[in-house]
């Protein structure tokens, strides 16, 4: 979700790198649409990796780890 131009825009480079990049297979399938209207979720629901630090596999530390910029892919390719 964004809430002006500005936060658009990155979401949509950075989508653009990731596609770019071909780190994971297919494509991204995130959709960047306005905020609206939402509700705090239930307190369960709140600080989950926080509760749970292995709840999630994707959510690990990656030390060095960087997202290539499609300049850089572009330069080396």
């Amino acid at each position: 979700f964004y809430t002006d131009d500005e936060q658009k825009r990155v979401a949509e480079d950075t989508i653009a790198d990731v596609e770019a990049s071909r780190l994971w297979p297919g494509k991204v399938v995130t959709e960047v649409v306005p905020v609206s209207d939402f509700w705090e979720a239930e307190p369960e629901h709140q600080d989950y990796l926080d509760r749970y630090p292995n709840g999630y596999t994707c959510h690990f530390p990656r030390p060095n780890w960087k997202l290539p910029k499609r300049e850089e892919i572009r330069r080396a390719g």
